[in-house]
């Protein structure tokens, strides 16, 4: 009877245990261990606030280039980006590593409308607004999120926070097939401005000829518009995610922490 109840109990042992060990496997969520140094950067460095200052400073002094020349028969607008442009949402990437959040929590994230305003970026704004520049927010966000992002911009106390300075990622209208490029939605900004400047944290916020990164990572690309950075392209340090990642896990989505890892070592440059 003793070997036959200490059976029972065993295999009972070894079930709950078994079971545990799958809801467990199952239960884990993604690591996003691979963010903690960018995130920690982003979030940290003096540095990174130095970059935004110098990236913002040189704006301003192109905007005033811009207006003295005086030159241009439509109003003068400033094409900008908003996430990690503007807006700062490492607080969001911060949650991914500690909480292993998903997309859902983005659109949890954005309904706060808690991002707090990037060094310079508002400072730029207002001084665009003062010298009757007007600002065009042009941003992949869903249209979903329009309601939150000006109430975000509009809290943080960005000028043109207005529906029709925010051109999001589902203004089909203006959409070129590709409904994350901004080449339509900066030609609609034209129809009725002279864009003087774009900035953003990155290269597709500027022209579509970045948009094919499949050439030595879009290199060549910048070679080729190296005069305008600095000039007309003003680039802001983003070191947490960007289309710079899609090339180096050669356009394959679904990929796991471990192949990511593995394709990212297979890439590195000892020379």
């Amino acid at each position: 009877m003793k070997s036959t109840a200490y059976s029972i109990i065993l295999a009972s042992a070894l079930l709950f245990s078994c079971q545990t060990t799958k809801n467990t496997i199952i239960s884990v969520p993604t690591n996003h261990d691979k963010l903690l140094m960018s995130v920690a950067w982003y979030q940290h460095s003096a540095e990174m606030a130095a970059l935004y200052y110098q990236g913002f400073n040189i704006a301003q002094q192109r905007l005033n280039e811009a207006i003295n020349a005086n030159k241009h028969t439509k109003p003068l607008a400033v094409v900008v980006d908003i996430d990690e442009t503007m807006l700062d949402n490492s607080p969001f990437e911060a949650m991914l590593i500690t909480n292993a959040d998903d997309l859902k929590g983005w659109y949890n994230w954005t309904a706060k409308a808690t991002a707090k305003a990037l060094p310079g970026s508002l400072a730029f704004a207002k001084y665009a607004q003062s010298n009757d520049v007007e600002i065009f927010f042009v941003t992949n966000r869903d249209d979903s999120e329009r309601a939150v992002t000006l109430k975000n911009l509009a809290e943080a106390g960005f000028p043109y926070a207005t529906e029709d300075h925010l051109l999001t990622k589902s203004d089909l209208s203006y959409s070129t097939g590709n409904t994350s490029s901004k080449v339509g939605r900066r030609a609609k900004v034209s129809e009725n401005h002279e864009i003087v400047l774009l900035i953003g944290d990155n290269l597709n916020d500027f022209s579509g000829e970045f948009e094919d990164r499949s050439v030595n990572n879009g290199k060549e690309a910048v070679l080729k518009n190296h005069e305008q950075f600095g000039q007309k392209f003003i680039v802001l340090p983003n070191p947490m995610y960007g289309a710079w990642e899609k090339p180096l896990y050669n356009y394959r989505d679904g990929l796991g922490d471990e192949e990511k890892t593995k394709l990212l070592k297979s890439k590195l440059r000892n020379e």
